[in-house]
């Protein structure tokens, strides 16, 4: 009979995967600063939802989501998910 592998929940993988998205982007800015020709590499695609306010005079409440998606990022990504496989 074949053993089941269990993965850790899901809150590791976000945190993974947001910790990925954060140093693929640092290490992404690092390379554009050495070699200024893969700056295309670098391009920055912005996806979500503009910030809003609502005020309610008693609350004001700020929504907004805006992720600034490039190469690296997604690198860092894909890196941090095959990191959490591997745990």
């Amino acid at each position: 009979m074949a053993r089941s592998r269990s993965y850790p929940g899901w809150q590791v993988l976000l945190l993974l995967v947001i910790l990925g998205g954060i140093v693929g982007g640092w290490i992404g800015n690092a390379i554009i600063k050495l070699w200024p020709a893969l700056s295309f590499l670098g391009t920055n695609q912005s996806l979500g939802i503009p910030g809003f306010t609502v005020d309610l005079q008693v609350l004001t409440f700020t929504f907004g989501f805006m992720l600034n998606i490039n190469l690296f990022t997604l690198l860092g990504f894909v890196l941090a998910y095959i990191l959490y496989r591997k745990i």
